[in-house]
Formats: C-alpha cells, sequence, structure tokens
C-alpha cells in the first residue's frame, strides 16, 4: 500500500453524498483551556503516565495534568488531551469507530483537510450486524490517511480490546467507564508499529469526557523483523528514537487530537441519530 497523491478534497460523487455538507461546515474549536495547555509548551516529564501504570486512569478524578506533551527521558513521546463531549454517549462512541471506516468520506467530515481517506482489513466483519459495534472494529486494522502536522501517511490503527491493552476492566463500573477504545497505531508508509493509544471515555452528569493518552516510540516494531530481533532491539534505544521521531509529533499529536475530537463531539450526535439505524 503506498501513499499515492494526497487529496483531502471530496470527490465527485461525495458531494452527493448527505452528510457531505460536514465537510464544508466550520471545524469547531477548541476550548480556550485546551488550547492554553498545549501551546504553553512541553509538561513535566514527571507529570506523564507510564504505560506500566496505564489502570491509574481508573482512579477517581484527574491526574495532574490532563491535556500536556513531552519528550521522555528515554526519547519516547507522551501525549494526553481531555475532551468533553456534551449530549454524547458511548454507544454513539462505538458506532462511529466501525461506521466511519466503511467510507473514505465518512473519515474526512470528521476532521476536514487533515483527514484524506481510510480503509479497513476486513469489510465483512465491519458490516456484520451479528456483532456488537465494539466486535465489528476490535481486531480488524483500519487505514486512515492523514496528516496529523508532520506530513501525511497512512496509517494503521489496530483497535484491540482494552483488556488487551492492560485495563483491569472489573474497574470500569466502579470508574464509570462508559467505553475505551484502545489500538496499537503504526505507519504503512514506514512499515513499522510505534505507538499504543487509549480514549478512556467517563460519564458525565450531561455525555461523557474522553481521556486520551498516547505512547509514541515507547515499543517501536519494524514490521519485517521479529519483536526480539537485533534490529528492534536497536529500533527501541535513545538515540534512535531520538533520530527517528521529529521533535514536533508530541507537539501536533496533541493539537491534532484536540482538533479531531472537538470536532467529533460536536457532530457526532447528529449523525447518530440520523445514520445508526440505517
Amino acid at each position: 500500500m503506498k501513499l499515492k497523491r494526497y487529496q483531502t478534497d471530496l470527490t465527485a460523487e461525495e458531494k452527493t453524498r448527505p452528510y457531505a455538507r460536514y465537510f464544508y461546515k466550520k471545524l469547531a474549536p477548541v476550548p480556550e483551556e485546551t488550547m492554553r495547555a498545549i501551546q504553553a509548551g512541553p509538561m513535566n516529564p514527571r507529570d506523564a503516565l507510564a504505560f506500566e501504570r496505564l489502570n491509574d486512569l481508573l482512579d477517581p478524578g484527574y491526574h495532574a495534568v490532563e491535556t500536556g506533551y513531552c519528550r521522555m527521558p528515554d526519547n519516547s513521546c507522551y501525549v494526553a488531551v481531555l475532551t468533553m463531549m456534551p449530549e454524547v454517549t458511548a454507544e454513539m462512541i462505538d458506532w462511529w469507530f466501525w461506521w466511519h471506516a466503511l467510507e473514505s468520506l465518512r473519515y474526512k467530515i470528521w476532521y476536514p483537510g487533515s483527514h484524506a481517506g481510510v480503509s479497513v482489513e476486513n469489510r465483512e466483519q465491519l458490516e456484520n450486524p451479528l456483532l456488537s459495534a465494539r466486535e465489528r472494529y476490535w481486531n480488524n486494522t483500519q487505514y486512515p490517511v492523514e496528516d496529523v502536522g508532520i506530513g501525511p501517511e497512512i496509517f494503521s490503527i489496530t483497535f484491540i480490546p482494552p483488556e488487551d491493552i492492560g485495563f483491569d476492566v472489573s474497574r470500569f463500573v466502579e470508574a464509570h467507564v462508559a467505553t475505551a477504545i484502545c489500538a496499537v497505531v503504526g505507519s504503512v508508509t514506514k512499515k513499522v508499529r510505534h505507538t499504543r493509544m487509549c480514549h478512556l471515555v467517563r460519564r458525565t452528569s450531561n455525555g461523557v469526557e474522553m481521556r486520551s493518552r498516547f505512547w509514541i516510540g515507547g515499543n517501536i516494531k519494524l514490521d519485517m523483523f521479529s519483536q526480539k530481533s537485533v534490529v528492534n532491539r536497536v529500533a527501541n534505544t535513545k538515540l534512535i528514537r531520538k533520530l527517528t521521531i521529529p521533535n514536533a509529533t508530541p507537539y501536533q499529536m496533541a493539537l491534532h487530537c484536540a482538533r479531531e475530537y472537538s470536532n467529533l463531539a460536536e457532530i457526532l450526535p447528529e449523525l447518530y441519530r440520523d445514520w445508526a439505524t440505517r
């Protein structure tokens, strides 16, 4: 799979689709508090959540930094973003993560100008009405084409059950978890898997809140080599991370996440109302 001409505009056929109007809608604003946190510069790495402490997200309250980014001492990167989603439900989010992957236009309206297209490994699984929403997108790799701020790429995103990434799902009810979107992310363009991420979604009095976390470069794996190979051991060193992860990566990822999920929070209730039962 190669990256051809990067084109975010709509095709003639896409323009005829009813929800094409969302593409031309002004992107929802990111809350000022969120933008201030991102533009304030890197957070203290001591306030980053280590991947091994993933289940700390299930504790009551909030962490010292809910929106921020940094490069860690080992030259991996950490990103956190908090997105409030009034009038959004867990059902809407789980529906979105399989529904949008069926059609590139649906991915484009999520973040016009950044998202260019999407495909999926197993379309039959995605369309299977006998499966739950989560079963449709779990372990069914999606291939979005987008620019997160450091150049266009074809990514691979393999969404997995939260227990497979390390969550103690027995604590979800007490922690008011509505759903958890967890994934291993890579680059088809560069033939590498490089990021573990989660969007932990908690219920609020008027909807949900999404606590996003990205651990970039902490567990690099080049696709053509086994995890235990010498090549992959070398890839997971401080020097190689410094050389291969662009300096702008954590800042741009935080900004991209804030923008795309702020926009999704605004458009999702209406999309779900109009299209979830079709």
